[in-house]
């Protein structure tokens, strides 16, 4: 009962937003727009057209995973607030047993993740789906009305070059930004440096790349004009398959980089770029006296710019936890936002180890309290 009122109350609060408010009436307008759309594609027979409409389906996924990430936005802000009036109210809550760890949930930062993996997935299906139907409707040698082929390309260019640059989705902006370019990109990377070198006030929109989503919605609607032409010339049904199998080979080359850079981070991989920034941390942190080695490194992300570690370090029996903590703490903290280091010492005589768990924004304490001196988890 408590989490569905928890649901409701965040469904609530993306109403009330006024940011959120005015994805719901994009979402409302590009609903009516596919309907529109993908009724004008039926009526055409057109499976160029029905692929470049296909856009329309992905920026109905595209606007889910702007009100998912709204709503985990606001779900991790309620979380943090309920964590620091507990603090306040009962600060013996920061310490926990070990044993409460596999209990412990992250929340729910992995569902952006998700929702953008599962978008470029369908999409990449979707491109599939063309792929088959085009070589049977070229078989089959239907006739294609083209008197609807500009409108309805024209309304899926606007629609979906709207929904790209008006609709603010930090998930999909991040992976963008992160991952690989697309084949796409990198083929029309040197036109427009060659066009931001007359017109230097494009440098903003098309370097260092343009978005690709917005590449391939261009791409798109040229093939569409040019399908649209030839037909209206008399090339026969071969044009429009032709057209169509571009236009489902540049959605799966757009695709596939982002769907393999979210699906890293769900198989918690360590992010490539910050491979070398973590051996150096590492380095550096056993370089403290004391510090004998560091065991079963863990480094993965949980989300888009969320990183969390977790290492064993042993140490001499001489050397101070503490200070073994507070060292190690301080070069990981700024590379892992959630840090768990376990500290157990080179003694065969009286087994002693440590654990920590920790946020960006605060300090690592040990506790001396005797009953939570074999094993304890400070949570912050």
């Amino acid at each position: 009962m408590g989490k569905s009122t928890s649901f409701l109350s965040s469904i609530f609060y993306l109403i009330r937003s006024s940011h959120s408010r005015s994805t719901v009436i994009i979402t409302i307008a590009c609903l009516i727009a596919c309907v529109i759309i993908f009724t004008m594609a039926g009526q055409a027979n057109s499976m160029a057209l029905q692929a470049f409409c296909s856009l329309c389906i992905f920026d109905l996924l595209f606007i889910g995973t702007a009100l998912l990430s709204a709503w985990v936005f606001e779900n991790n802000n309620t979380r943090v607030r309920q964590r620091n009036q507990n603090l306040l109210d009962n600060p013996a809550v920061l310490f926990i047993p070990t044993q409460t760890i596999s209990t412990f949930s992250y929340g729910t930062a992995r569902f952006e993740v998700l929702a953008v993996f599962t978008s470029t997935m369908l999409s990449i299906l979707g491109a599939f789906f063309i792929l088959k139907e085009s070589i049977e409707k070229y078989l089959e040698n239907e006739t294609i009305h083209t008197e609807y082929l500009l409108f309805a390309s024209i309304l899926t260019f606007i629609v979906h070059m709207f929904v790209i640059y008006f609709v603010r989705n930090q998930a999909f902006d991040h992976v963008i930004a992160a991952s690989a370019s697309s084949w796409l990109q990198e083929h029309v990377s040197d036109i427009f440096q060659n066009i931001c070198h007359y017109i230097p006030g494009l440098s903003r929109l098309l370097l260092p790349r343009i978005n690709p989503l917005a590449l391939l919605c261009w791409c798109g609607l040229t093939i569409l004009f040019s399908d649209s032409f030839l037909l209206r010339m008399g090339y026969g049904n071969f044009v429009d398959t032709l057209a169509s199998l571009l236009m489902a080979f540049m959605t799966f080359g757009t695709m596939v980089p982002m769907a393999i850079y979210s699906g890293k981070i769900l198989l918690q991989t360590t992010p490539a770029p910050m491979i070398g920034q973590l051996d150096k941390c590492l380095h550096e942190a056993s370089r403290l006296d004391g510090v004998l080695e560091f065991r079963h490194e863990h480094f993965w992300a949980l989300s888009f710019g969320t990183l969390v570690g977790s290492v064993h370090v042993r140490c001499r029996r001489d050397a101070d936890e503490q200070l073994v903590l507070a060292h190690v703490w301080s070069k990981l903290a700024n590379v892992a936002q959630i840090l768990t280091i376990h500290i157990f010492k080179d003694d065969w005589l009286r087994p002693q180890s440590h654990t920590y768990t920790q946020n960006q924004t605060t300090n690592p304490v040990i506790s001396n309290n005797p009953s939570t001196y074999n094993n304890f988890v400070v949570i912050t």
